[in-house]
């Protein structure tokens, strides 16, 4: 774990909630990555439900597969894009 990173934006620090509930882990970095966390892609499908029931936005298991600092910015984009389209 890079915890010398930690989540720094709103969305980092709720996805790093998600993975340290869905991984047993209590410090998650921006630069840790979910698959050597010890995640798989059971653990994937469960933490993509969670981000589409409480973002409204469904990334793509291949973009769970990246850092926290990554996926972030990727939830971010997405509901942006989200708000956009909803206008």
């Amino acid at each position: 774990m890079s915890i010398e990173h930690p989540p720094i934006t709103q969305m980092e620090q709720r996805l790093a909630g998600y993975w340290g509930e869905l991984l047993g882990l209590q410090e998650i970095g921006r630069g840790d990555d979910f698959i050597s966390l010890g995640g798989n892609s059971l653990l994937a499908t469960m933490l993509a439900n969670r981000i589409e029931d409480d973002l409204g936005i469904r990334p793509t298991m291949g973009e769970l597969f990246n850092t926290l600092g990554e996926v972030a910015t990727l939830c971010e984009q997405l509901v942006r894009e989200q708000a956009e389209a909803g206008r």
